[in-house]
């Protein structure tokens, strides 16, 4: 056992002696003191293990002695001797943490070493626990600092993230304007582009241009890879035409395809790209007057051609990729539009579009879709081709930008007129930007996402929703109240279960929402509070969105037991068991709600 360090205070003499030979042969430290104030100065000066006093001492008895001492190191252990002390002293002595008392005259020496063997192993579980104590300050004291540092990380982070945020928004705003806001009037024909990235910002463009002579010039540009990569390259690659454009005194370049794919090819190897950028291009030229379309692609999809009902080819023209140091001279193809037919122009993100089950929207689809299209108006096949991609995607997240051109000869015939190059045809581009995904989580295992399409508003529940999930869910159908009609679509294919409120909350707004595809346990749930058939069910999966919506949940007090109540109200209407189930429940809430 450890040294032990002993006060002993006493006003008899022969006590001290006596409890100091003691305390010697067992091996500890032992210092005697002959009152209180004598001993509450030894105190003062020096730590002790265990201190030994008697209760009457003239000046200072043994009660204030270790109440002072107490107040000084709460640690000590203190044991009182006497023999004359009263029931009230003993009660006063406990109050104040005496660890034992010891009668007076000391005969017997075994249950005195009993005592004291019992007072050094507290002391020494209590020097323990200390050091642990100790030990554990320290410990959470790097913990805090850890977590300072880790919040200051954290904030750096997200000054980070809305500063790359607010960058990929101005770059979005930036593409949109190196996209055309519209197509040429153009008697007797009609255009129509489509843009759709699958990320924030895409490797596509397109552009037209008007030559002198009054024939249009398209093209469509996709660059290898996605992403700002690619859109930052695309910009590169449109600054090298508009540099060539501005520094030619004529179209004669601009007016041969195959001069054009040429020029570009050499224009991107003069850049010296490490790593080399490689990108396929279509151009064409169209003469109004004649109807007459001159193409030259490099490694790009041909055009498709659409000249009479089912009757559709593609465009025998290609060449090398962009970018490609050693390419074959480009080759021009040439075709003519008669009244009704069709021209489509597309990115290999089109045929490439995969489903969940891996199958490919493919050449031979687009194909057969484009057979039906003959004397249709642009804007009517762009629609059409839009719908019939995303069915085929069926809720998928596209894995490459989607773009194409559609060009159609109207089937009543006009006069040629001279060409306006301000009049523009009215919504003859459609730019489909994707938007990151508002995300609301409010516990370890539920999430709530929202968004829009074209107008229409999808919520994704995820995880496991309760009451905290249910005041998220009711503002996101408010805001999306603000900016879409409703039915509002709500994805439950992920969610693992709802609670009461959460329920309640969905009942609610049961007229305003569709419900996509529910698990087996939210169905369950659904049937068991004998609300399933109030619901619209859709088995088929919920559309991803694309523009985000930016939620706030509403965390005061008030406002979640107003939800609570509500949803809980709409639960105890569905049925009797549900009353039954739910009386206590809307008691008690509207016990607690405040008068107004």
């Amino acid at each position: 056992m450890a040294t032990f360090c002993v006060l002993v205070v006493d006003d008899e003499e022969s006590i001290l002696k006596v409890m100091k030979s003691f305390f010697v042969r067992r091996g500890d430290q032992c210092q005697t003191a002959n009152n209180g104030v004598e001993a509450l100065q030894a105190v003062k000066i020096k730590n002790y293990d265990l201190v030994l006093t008697d209760i009457s001492m003239p000046g200072m008895d043994g009660i204030e002695l270790i109440r002072q001492i107490k107040a000084l190191r709460p640690q000590t252990l203190c044991i009182i001797m006497s023999g004359l002390g009263t029931r009230g002293d003993i009660l006063s002595a406990l109050k104040i943490g005496v660890f034992d008392f010891i009668d007076k005259p000391m005969y017997d020496l075994a249950a005195l070493t009993m005592i004291i063997d019992r007072a050094a192993e507290s002391s020494q579980l209590l020097r323990e626990r200390d050091s642990l104590l100790e030990n554990l300050r320290v410990q959470n004291s790097k913990l805090e600092y850890s977590l300072l540092r880790l919040h200051e990380a954290f904030g750096q982070l997200q000054q980070q993230e809305e500063v790359l945020v607010s960058d990929l928004n101005k770059a979005q705003r930036m593409q949109r304007k190196f996209l055309p806001a519209g197509f040429p009037c153009t008697p007797g024909f009609n255009f129509f582009g489509y843009f759709a990235p699958c990320e924030q910002l895409g490797g596509d463009f397109f552009g037209t241009l008007t030559l002198a002579d009054g024939r249009i010039a398209f093209y469509l540009v996709d660059v290898a890879g996605h992403g700002v990569s690619a859109a930052m390259i695309t910009v590169t690659f449109r600054e090298l035409m508009r540099a060539r454009r501005h520094a030619s005194s004529d179209d004669k370049l601009f007016g041969e395809p195959s001069q054009v794919l040429h020029y570009m090819n050499e224009a991107l190897l003069e850049e010296r790209f490490d790593p080399p950028i490689f990108v396929a291009m279509i151009y064409c030229v169209l003469d109004p007057r004649t109807g007459e379309i001159s193409v030259s692609c490099a490694g790009h999809p041909a055009p498709i051609l659409v000249s009479g009902l089912n009757e559709v080819q593609g465009v025998r023209t290609g060449g090398t990729v962009l970018g490609t140091p050693i390419a074959a001279p480009y080759s021009t193809a040439k075709c003519t539009l008669k009244l009704g037919d069709t021209l489509l122009f597309y990115s290999d993100g089109l045929p490439d579009a995969r489903n969940s089950g891996e199958q490919e929207f493919s050449t031979a689809h687009l194909l057969e879709f484009m057979a039906s299209q003959h004397n249709q108006p642009a804007g009517v096949i762009a629609e059409k081709l839009e719908k019939r991609v995303r069915k085929h995607l069926d809720g998928m997240q596209q894995n490459d930008d989607i773009t194409f051109l559609v060009i159609t000869r109207d089937t009543a015939k006009a006069e040629p007129k001279p060409l306006n190059t301000g009049q523009l045809i009215e919504n003859s581009v459609k730019i489909v930007m994707t938007g990151r995904q508002a995300e609301t989580q409010t516990g370890t295992r539920g999430r709530i996402r929202a968004g829009f399409t074209d107008g229409a508003c999808f919520i994704r529940l995820e995880g496991l929703m309760s009451w905290q999930m249910a005041a998220a869910f009711k503002e996101m159908i408010q805001q999306a109240g603000q900016r879409a009609s409703p039915p509002f679509h709500i994805d439950l294919s992920q969610c693992e279960g709802m609670d009461s409120t959460m329920l309640g909350q969905l009942l609610i707004d049961a007229n305003a929402v569709v419900l996509h595809t529910p698990s087996t346990r939210v169905s369950s749930q659904l049937l068991e509070m004998g609300v399933f058939k109030t619901f619209i069910i859709d088995e088929h999966p919920c559309p991803q969105p694309e523009v985000s919506l930016d939620i706030t949940p509403n965390q005061s007090q008030q406002a979640c037991t107003d939800l609570i109540l509500s949803a809980h109200e709409a639960l105890s209407e569905a049925s009797a068991s549900n009353r039954q189930k739910f009386t206590d429940v809307v008691t008690s809430l509207r016990f607690a709600k405040p008068e107004a």
